[in-house]
């Protein structure tokens, strides 16, 4: 049920992408990551779907993908599945939960409870059995940016 409702929620989204909208390119890569839900595969084809493009595999088994246009978000995920993480280096946190909220409420079944997770950051507990973390972007994230932000999904079922 809740892959479905995923699937027609992405299949709904225009190709934001193209347009370099960056809040419309997280709702896609939100989605993506939600309805992948830990198969890197399915996670990929959505993305693709989207007319992100593949950057092919980095370090320790990471995938990374980028819009067909505009450099101010990209995704990276976890060849196991464990993690997909999308993140925005122009929208900072404030307007990324805002759009994380918006993308869960408009899956319909997908409820959430936030509370801090081990740093401080806002952790979403997902009635899926995955988590939403909100940092800053970067290589060293911290809990908020008024610049940058990321959503890191993590998915204990992957594998």
């Amino acid at each position: 049920m809740i892959r479905a409702t995923l699937l027609s929620l992405l299949a709904a989204t225009p190709l934001a992408a193209q347009d370099a909208d960056p809040a419309g390119q997280l709702v896609e890569g939100f989605v993506a990551c939600l309805s992948g839900a830990g198969d890197a595969a399915a996670t990929a084809a959505l993305l693709e779907d989207q007319k992100w493009l593949a950057e092919g595999e980095g370090e320790d088994g990471v995938f990374y993908f980028r819009p067909g246009a505009g450099d101010a978000s990209f995704a990276f995920m976890a060849a196991d599945g464990r993690f997909c993480h999308v993140e925005s280096t122009i929208l900072g946190s404030e307007t990324t939960a805002a759009i994380l909220v918006a993308t869960l409420d408009a899956l319909g079944g997908t409820r959430f409870e936030v509370s801090p997770d081990d740093m401080g950051c806002a952790s979403y507990a997902l009635s899926t059995g995955s988590t939403a973390t909100l940092t800053s972007g970067g290589n060293d994230p911290t809990c908020a940016s008024q610049s940058d932000s990321a959503v890191r999904f993590s998915f204990e079922t992957a594998g």
